[in-house]
């Protein structure tokens, strides 16, 4: 990051000043974490390219992992008080019953753990980084400037297929990176008052080159979760998210129609109004996951044997010997059983129904907590929409990234409500006042 940006980004959301004899803790700004965010963000552009992906124990390592490895014992240290206990809680226990449906199936799926154990751990030290508002804002800038290149580098070169952001990956793939990012440019965009107008414009032009990557591609999930984030940011009661929203489809549009291809994106159109093979594979794929979580619904049939079970069923329909479910739900019914998809929706819900800290509920506009929860309530409605159609969110290094990012908003929100509450001499209401 220059050092301009830097210094742009330390003038975010600064707070009221508190009232005399209580310490203020610095929230606005950009600290050194941050800059760690910016760095371990920005790597997310290596996942893009197999050769810059070590290889460990079998396993391709998304080089963002990294950092946050190198970071989560200080912070972990530091200040996992901080860290909201209920959505804590109820991601070491989703982890733990996946961990041990993993067990299950006869021999230990290093790989599933690891990745699981990956995951929450990134999303729970990328919290834990966010110390001021500024350092937020640096992660997602990081975060939307590595899906942009990707973004580039397929559309330079794009296939008969449609842009291939992601080598060596799915068509699906590159949704699941760039969607993330383009929620939390446009919600800081639209939201963010005192970030630098240099910043929000790097974010929002991040968004172009990402949404035409994904209208370009043969990506039908992608398309649903581009128009959901458009959706989730249209309404602004002063109209800027229309604004924004109809600014950025425009100069999409333009572009794609002007010097892309509108090929792929007619063609798949035409494949979901016509009637899709693939779109019958997926819904036979779901039954028979029903079916295979009916027969085993304590711990399930576990995540290594589940595809290979899902091709015995639909060999002779389909002519597949293994097939992943492409649905993180059905994936969970059938490999872990209903206990493990019952906690993974309790780990959305804590995160989307997030309880103030010092108890009662959420107020007014005025409340700081109020727009960082709208965030994480968009970055839970995304996951959800869009796991439908794959299983890999669950290890999704954006998806990480992004809840992290939310979850420390939130938690930095809790801090100036009560700050502001003291400043202002009132009293935040509590459990007991309720």
């Amino acid at each position: 990051m220059s050092t301009q940006s830097a210094m742009s980004l330390t003038a975010v959301l600064p707070l009221p000043a508190p009232a005399a004899g209580t310490k203020k803790t610095a929230i606005g700004g950009l600290s050194l974490t941050g800059i760690w965010l910016f760095i371990a963000s920005i790597l997310v552009v290596c996942s893009g390219f197999p050769s810059l992906r070590p290889q460990i124990g079998g396993l391709l390592l998304h080089p963002y992992l990294v950092p946050i490895a190198l970071a989560f014992p200080l912070v972990t240290m530091a200040r996992i008080g901080e860290f909201p206990f209920r959505v804590l809680a109820a991601l070491v226990v989703f982890t733990a019953m996946y961990s041990f449906s993993a067990i299950n199936g006869g021999s230990l799926a290093f790989g599933e753990i690891f990745k699981t154990a990956s995951s929450v751990v990134s999303i729970a030290t990328v919290a834990l980084l966010v110390r001021r508002r500024g350092d937020m804002v640096a992660g997602a800038l990081g975060l939307s400037i590595a899906v942009a290149i990707l973004a580039v580098n397929g559309l330079k070169d794009p296939t008969e297929g449609g842009v291939e952001a992601i080598q060596g990956a799915n068509k699906n793939s590159y949704s699941l990176f760039a969607l993330p990012a383009i929620l939390m440019s446009g919600y800081i965009a639209l939201r963010m008052k005192t970030v630098p107008i240099v910043v929000k414009s790097i974010l929002v032009a991040s968004t172009l080159p990402a949404l035409a990557a994904i209208f370009m591609s043969g990506n039908r999930s992608g398309y649903v979760g581009a128009v959901l984030v458009g959706l989730m940011l249209f309404w602004d009661r002063r109209g800027k998210g229309l604004l924004l929203v109809g600014a950025i489809s425009a100069a999409v549009a333009f572009w794609i129609v002007q010097y892309g291809s509108t090929k792929v994106l007619d063609e798949k159109l035409h494949e979901t109004v016509s009637g899709y093979h693939g779109d019958r594979v997926r819904r036979d794929i779901i039954y028979a996951c029903l079916n295979i979580g009916l027969e085993n619904p304590i711990i399930g049939i576990s995540p290594q044997i589940l595809p290979f079970e899902i091709g015995r069923r639909l060999s002779v329909a389909h002519q597949y010997s293994v097939l992943e479910a492409h649905n993180i739900f059905a994936h969970l019914f059938a490999a872990s059983g209903l206990l493990c998809l019952g906690a993974l929706f309790v780990v959305g819900w804590t995160m989307y129904a997030w309880k103030p800290r010092a108890g009662g509920k959420l107020g007014g506009k005025d409340d700081p907590l109020r727009d960082a929860v709208r965030l994480m309530r968009m970055m839970v409605i995304l996951w959800f929409v869009r796991g439908n159609f794959t299983r890999d969110i669950l290890f999704n290094p954006s998806f990480n990234i992004g809840l992290g990012l939310a979850i420390g908003l939130c938690m930095l929100a809790e801090v100036a409500r009560q700050e502001r509450a003291a400043s202002n001499g009132d009293l935040l209401p509590t459990a007991s006042t309720r």
